[in-house]
Order: structure tokens, then sequence, then C-alpha cells
């Protein structure tokens, strides 16, 4: 539930969209909270209002905005690869959820990725979409660092090199590795 200052912002933002053709970062309604958690490099979330996410975590309110801003530009492109239009600020946007149709194309592999790289026990409940990246499970060089090395010994390829090191696309070169050995 949002408070009267928060739900006074959307109004804001709304109506000032109405005289603008494109809309940035800073035409959205967000708000910046501490995050309720042990961990000071994310002692504050940002977020927009009248969206389930993107989120920004960081450890001052400043970073957390930075986060946020990284998270709505890749959205931005994202879309406009699509051909889809960002909401108008303001509005409420429903949670998407991404296809998961390439990651689970082999859902033994994908198990034996979660458990076997990323540390989930065969019955965590885990969501990973073709979207999914190896940085949505930690953002600190030393663990992506740690899971390239092992993909590198459990799978035996270098996945160093993968875009933005997406889960579907390093599994596919897990399987295609597999084909071609």
């Amino acid at each position: 539930m949002y408070s009267l200052s928060e739900r006074a912002k959307i109004a804001v933002k709304w109506l000032a969209s109405f005289s603008k053709p494109q809309w940035q970062f800073s035409d959205y309604p967000r708000r910046v909270r501490p995050n309720d958690v042990s961990d000071p490099s994310i002692a504050w979330v940002a977020q927009f209002l009248n969206w389930p996410g993107p989120i920004g975590l960081g450890a001052t309110p400043a970073q957390a905005v930075l986060k946020l801003e990284a998270m709505f530009n890749e959205m931005r492109l994202a879309r406009e690869a699509n051909g889809e239009a960002l909401p108008r600020p303001g509005t409420k946007e429903p949670i998407r959820f991404a296809a998961s149709n390439r990651v689970s194309a082999d859902p033994a592999l994908l198990d034996d990725f979660l458990e076997g790289i990323l540390g989930f026990a065969p019955n965590d409940p885990v969501f990973v979409s073709d979207e999914s990246s190896l940085h949505d499970f930690s953002s600190d060089a030393e663990d992506i660092e740690r899971y390239c090395g092992l993909v590198r010994s459990r799978y035996g390829i270098d996945i160093s090199q993968v875009q933005r090191l997406i889960l579907a696309d390093i599994l596919e070169n897990i399987r295609k590795a597999r084909h071609d050995g």
C-alpha cells in the first residue's frame, strides 16, 4: 500500500508524462527505502512505484538508485529490441515472466547446473528464465569467477566470452560441447 505522498508522486509523474514524447528514468515515480537485511552492501532498495520490478540494491540510497537506473536501461533496450514501448510513468505494470524454453530444453542439465555450479539443493525453489544470468545469483566478481571456474572444471568449457553470462547461452554451449565432443 502506498502512502499519500507516494500516491501523489504517482499522479504527478503520470500527468507530466503526457507532455513528453519519450520517457526517461527520471520521469518514473520511485521510492528508496532501507532494506531489512544484515548485509550492509544491500542496505537500501530503490524501486518504481506501481511496478513489481525491477529493483536496485546498494549500500547507500544513491547506489540503490544507480542500480535501479542500470536495470531500467537494460529493460528499455530489451523492450526496444522486441518492439515494445515502455509503460507510461505512473501506470501499473503487471508482472511479466520471461520465457524459459531455452533454459529448460534439457531439464537434467539445468538441474545439474543449478546444483553443481550455483549450489542449489534438488528441491530448492528457484526460477530461471531465458534471460537469467550468473549475475542474478551474485554481484560479487569473485563469485562470478568461481562460477566460471566450476563450469570449466565440470563441463570443460570456457564461458568467459558468453555475453552477459546468460544461463540459456551457457547451457547451450555445454550441450554443443557435449554433442561435438
